[in-house]
């Protein structure tokens, strides 16, 4: 019995080390760096105080932005997008918001370089927003284009974290192993064998 308890600590002493293992070559050896950029939507400049003045109350709604949002995070930018920054497909993010109260959609790329997000950005930007000023029309589109070098490194976990986890997850993991062991070889007492009862020679039947 005392054999199979030590299973316990065992095995949850293998299970840390696993997970530690696991953390240590889970850990990301490269970043990600993001690049955004600020589209305002404004009624046209051609449109008197009082006709302006309804534009806006029209906008201030959101309606437009958030339409403007969902066009500007369609992946079908993100081929042109890849090709421009000279990355695959699969590494870029993309994402677009429109902020609360506000008439300005925010568009944001992910890459594993700030070069990469700032060119994938300049793409989407580019070829997006002649489809969204058509859908956002009679209202003008003004893209604020971020300055170069203004992509920004993602905050991730650092590799001692995730090795923690890891460690925690692989000791909580073994030691439930290790106890699930001793129920199952120890847990059970062993069935007992019963002599059978003296025969009573009196009780016979005598001939």
């Amino acid at each position: 019995m005392r054999s199979y308890r030590t299973a316990i600590p065992a095995l949850a002493l293998i299970g840390a080390l696993l997970g530690a293992a696991l953390g240590f070559l889970l850990t990301p050896d490269t970043g990600r760096y993001k690049a955004t950029a600020d589209v305002a939507f404004v009624p046209a400049a051609n449109l008197t105080t009082v006709e302006a003045s309804n534009f806006w109350e029209v906008l201030t709604r959101g309606q437009v932005s958030r339409t403007a949002a969902v066009v500007y995070e369609d992946p079908r930018w993100l081929s042109s997008a890849a090709n421009a920054a000279k990355v695959g497909e699969y590494e870029l993010t993309l994402t677009a918001a429109a902020l609360p109260e506000t008439t300005i959609v925010e568009v944001t790329v992910q890459a594993p370089s700030p070069a990469a997000a700032e060119a994938a950005l300049n793409d989407v930007l580019t070829t997006a927003t002649a489809e969204v000023a058509s859908i956002a029309s009679p209202y003008a589109v003004r893209v604020l284009w971020p300055p170069k070098g203004s992509a920004v490194p993602l905050a991730l976990p650092g590799r001692t974290q995730i090795m923690a986890a890891g460690v925690l997850a692989g000791l909580m993991a073994g030691g439930a192993a290790g106890w699930l062991l001793v129920r199952r070889r120890g847990g059970s007492p062993a069935p007992k064998h019963h002599s059978p009862d003296p025969i009573d020679d009196e009780a016979l039947p005598q001939p």
